[in-house]
């Protein structure tokens, strides 16, 4: 009994191995037919290929389908006018001498078969540098479909050109493309197209970029005209928009801090001359500083700059506030007070000699024999056109003569009033005389700010330096952020 079941055991277990040993036979058959068939597909279709020569020779164009994906765009660079971008490129057309009927498997073949295949002659018009990431070996692939599908990846890094226009930088937006050509196949050979339409490019809602943000994206197809033929052209347009936040911290606080802290001398004792001169000097030395800073990072343009306008006005107030120290210096401690002291001089030099002169006009006006004298200068600059209207009347009754001393005096032939006309002679000579050096006291006032006025132009200078400043930075940021 036991002997029975112990063979039925061995009976089944027989049967299964030789089982599963047919399968694995049959398998392995298969595998080793499937790569036979492939080797063979491949052979077949490699030989006796062409690549000299476009698929559809002498036929319509090839329809070449571009799409990218945009792995990151590494850098911007405002001083080279470029950006460099990292991207898988994918290109797709039809190639009827590889389809095959064989396998209904899409067949992707090691990259070096690339090498044994016609490849459009696409290049970026406006690259200035690109490699094909070769690690751990060239990054492009090959992929052929059963009716003659060829799928061309490649991971391309690139630095573009990108010309901007930096007039309201850093409030500017930018435009940058990559213009994708054929470099030798006209529009009757070759045509390119976005394949997806708007979907062929992907990738940009991941970028993550420092400086800007990419407000659209744009693709083009058209075709353009050189003297050797019309030619394919694709064309991905960025549109980037500049973040001004790290300008905000690093340029423009700074710059309006520092034309604050310069309007502190407005607030320091007019004769703390150390003082208001270190501040002025630091505050305009710290903007010369934060404007090298900022030129060593754009290239040498030809226009003015949005922040270069911001920072010449900061520049402006903070200058200007050293020169109005320099103006109180110059009324406080220089030319005003001098001429000030020396007017004073004048002035009372100029009343001693009225005092003297009335009292010796008091004691010499009339002589011993009751004559009014007059000498020669004031007879030649001294008499007023009333004078000699009265001289002349007067001429008639007197005649006139010189003494010793040369002074010229005039002889009355004969009095008539007595000695009241001499006496209101003498008084009009007295006023006279007095209107005279009054004049020439007037002609020597001079206009010189008083002391007070230092304190007076510092409280002014508190007040509209602040307000211009602020109506400076209220058109500038309406202008340039509008």
């Amino acid at each position: 009994m036991l002997g029975r079941q112990g063979d039925k055991l061995c009976g089944i277990f027989s049967a299964l191995a030789a089982l599963s040993f047919f399968c694995f036979v049959q398998s392995s058959s298969t595998g080793s037919t499937g790569m036979s068939v492939a080797k063979t597909t491949v052979d077949k279709l490699l030989k006796g290929y062409d690549i000299r020569l476009r698929p559809d020779f002498g036929g319509p164009p090839v329809v070449v389908g571009m799409s990218i994906n945009i792995a990151s765009i590494d850098s911007i660079s405002e001083v080279n006018m470029d950006y460099t971008i990292t991207m898988y490129f994918q290109q797709s057309w039809r190639d009827k001498r590889l389809a095959y009927s064989e396998l209904k498997l899409n067949l992707t073949l090691d990259n070096r078969v690339a090498d044994q295949l016609w490849l459009p002659d696409t290049y970026f018009l406006n690259d200035k540098k690109s490699f094909l990431h070769g690690v751990t070996v060239k990054n492009r692939m090959i992929r052929l479909h059963p009716d003659g599908t060829v799928l061309y990846g490649l991971r391309i890094t690139t630095t573009a050109a990108c010309m901007m226009d930096l007039r309201r930088y850093p409030l500017d937006e930018q435009n940058c493309t990559l213009e994708i050509e054929s470099y030798g196949y006209t529009t009757d050979d070759i045509v390119f197209f976005w394949q997806g339409e708007d979907r062929a490019v992907t990738g940009v809602d991941k970028l993550e970029l420092p400086q800007f943000s990419i407000v659209d994206v744009r693709l083009v197809s058209r075709e353009v005209k050189f003297a050797t033929g019309s030619y394919p052209r694709l064309s991905l347009s960025f549109r980037i928009k500049r973040n001004i936040g790290y300008f905000i911290l690093q340029t423009y606080m700074p710059s309006i801090l520092i034309t604050i802290l310069s309007w502190v001398s407005f607030w320091i004792n007019y004769d703390a001359s150390a003082a208001r001169v270190a501040l002025g000097v630091t505050t305009v030395l710290t903007m010369t500083t934060i404007n090298t800073h900022l030129r060593e990072t754009l290239p040498k343009i030809p226009y003015v700059k949005a922040i270069d306008v911001y920072l010449m006005g900061c520049f402006v107030f903070v200058f200007l506030a050293l020169l109005e120290y320099a103006f109180v210096n110059y009324v406080f401690f220089g030319r005003g007070p001098a001429q000030q002291k020396k007017i004073n001089e004048r002035l009372n030099k100029t009343n001693n000699e009225r005092t003297r002169y009335e009292e010796k006009r008091l004691r010499e006006q009339v002589d011993a024999y009751g004559n009014i004298l007059l000498t020669t200068l004031e007879m030649n600059n001294e008499v007023m056109p009333s004078d000699v209207g009265s001289s002349v009347s007067d001429s008639r009754n007197s005649v006139m003569s010189f003494d010793s001393s040369g002074v010229q005096f005039r002889k009355p032939m004969a009095p008539r009033d007595g000695f009241s006309h001499h006496s209101l002679d003498r008084s009009a000579m007295r006023s006279r005389a007095n209107c005279r050096l009054r004049r020439r006291s007037s002609k020597l006032k001079l206009k010189i700010p008083n002391l007070s006025d230092v304190s007076t132009i510092d409280k002014w200078s508190r007040v509209i330096f602040p307000i211009t400043f602020g109506f400076f930075n209220l058109i500038y940021w309406l202008y340039y952020v509008n």
